[in-house]
């Protein structure tokens, strides 16, 4: 069980502007729930998984009437010359209607079910995949805007340096060599902010991307990125199959219906109908009933096809259970070890970080400390910040990873 970290929460959030026909475009401030409702509504593979259910729906009511084909209807009419040399009407309707049998169609309405049951548990998988990559690409936007932030005050530190060792060498305490090492101190932290904020844009054009956002909707991130780091997923005692292995179960109930509908083609088919007709004076009603004879095509290919398919799905469904098995306790381990390293810095080197900058810088500034010793003090410090940030990233996305893992990223 994990415990939040009494250290200050790092302040990270994301900022979307929402446009909104007629009227002005005013910014929303969105967290991660928010975005990944977001992503629900607007992701285009999810939109995309959306249509290809609706597609599936297709089959199912294709193959929903009580029978398979449409009646015929057959008329014959012409004059019929006697033996008198007489003209008389000669009228023939013919009503027919094909009767499957052998169970071909609840065969096929039952693959038809499956495959739309197949394409649903695709739709939900799909949902769980993007929202793990939609919530993975915020907890590095939220991360990017923290090192940022970390590098303008980096910056805003060596130019205080700077200012500072360009006034002692004024007044002759210090050499001038010590200028141009504060000047290039500043000079590589002002490039560190650059480069910050070019890794900040590039996450929020994949996140806007992502969320199928248009380019000009500016979109910024907020968000509490310890809080995200230590939040831990409800996991049930036994996990649920993951959207992917029902797929797989939807998908052999498939092969299993399109199995039995090739075996069903060993079966004949019925012509049922009524046929009425007109010579002359004489009329007439028949029943007819016509029966196909299967003896060339019985449905081999789908039998043989039906039988290979089940098969691979069968093992594919035994190795994918497995699999999740695997996965979700690699994932659950993973995540221990991340939030163990976090609060590990946390409780033996956080504390210590502020101490040290502000002591380096009293000694300094006394003349105790030369100014190569003291800004090694303060990259020193830096460096462990960030690495800070890193393992707050890399446990956030661990806990990520772990809910993707056991289906329960909701």
């Amino acid at each position: 069980m994990f415990h939040r970290p009494t250290t200050a929460a790092l302040g990270l959030a994301a900022v979307l502007l929402w446009p909104r026909p007629g009227a002005a475009q005013p910014s929303s401030e969105l967290t991660l729930e928010e975005v990944l409702a977001l992503a629900r509504q607007r992701a285009p593979a999810l939109l995309e998984a959306a249509g290809r259910v609706a597609e599936a729906r297709g089959p199912v009511a294709g193959a929903s009437p009580l029978l398979n084909g449409n009646p015929t209807l057959e008329v014959e009419a012409g004059p019929r010359t006697l033996a008198t040399g007489e003209r008389a009407p000669d009228v023939s309707v013919g009503l027919t209607q094909p009767v499957e049998l052998g169970g071909k169609r609840g065969a096929r309405l039952e693959a038809a079910r499956a495959g739309l049951a197949r394409e649903t548990a695709h739709q939900r998988d799909t949902e769980r995949r993007v929202l793990g990559e939609v919530a993975g690409t915020f907890l590095r936007a939220l991360h990017a805007r923290e090192r940022l932030r970390l590098a303008r005050e980096a910056e805003a530190a060596a130019r205080d340096v700077s200012q500072s060792t360009q006034r002692r060498f004024e007044a002759g305490d210090v050499p001038v060599v010590d200028v141009n090492v504060a000047r290039v101190a500043l000079a590589r932290a002002r490039a560190d902010a650059a480069s910050a904020e070019g890794d900040e844009a590039a996450l929020l054009g994949e996140l806007s991307g992502l969320l199928g956002l248009s380019a000009e909707a500016p979109l910024g991130v907020r968000g509490d990125l310890s809080a995200l780091a230590s939040r831990s997923e409800e996991l049930p005692p036994t996990p649920s199959e993951r959207p992917d292995i029902t797929a797989l179960e939807a998908e052999l109930e498939e092969a299993k219906a399109e199995q039995r509908l090739g075996e069903g083609s060993a079966w004949p088919d019925l012509n049922v109908g009524v046929r009425y007709e007109q010579e002359g004076d004489e009329r007439v009603l028949l029943g007819a009933l016509g029966v196909s004879l299967p003896l060339f095509a019985r449905g081999q290919s789908a039998r043989v096809t039906g039988e290979a398919r089940v098969r691979r799905l069968q093992q594919a469904l035994e190795a994918a259970r497995r699999t999740q098995s695997v996965q979700v306790r690699a994932a659950l381990a993973r995540y221990h070890k991340d939030r163990e390293a976090v609060e590990l810095l946390e409780r033996e080197a956080l504390p210590l970080l502020a101490d040290n900058e502000q002591l380096a810088r009293k000694s300094y500034e006394a003349g105790e400390m030369g100014l190569a010793e003291f800004l090694i003090v303060r990259r020193d410090v830096l460096e462990a910040r960030a690495d800070y940030l890193t393992r707050l990233l890399q446990a956030s996305l661990s806990r990520v990873q772990l809910a993707v893992q056991a289906g329960v990223l909701r």
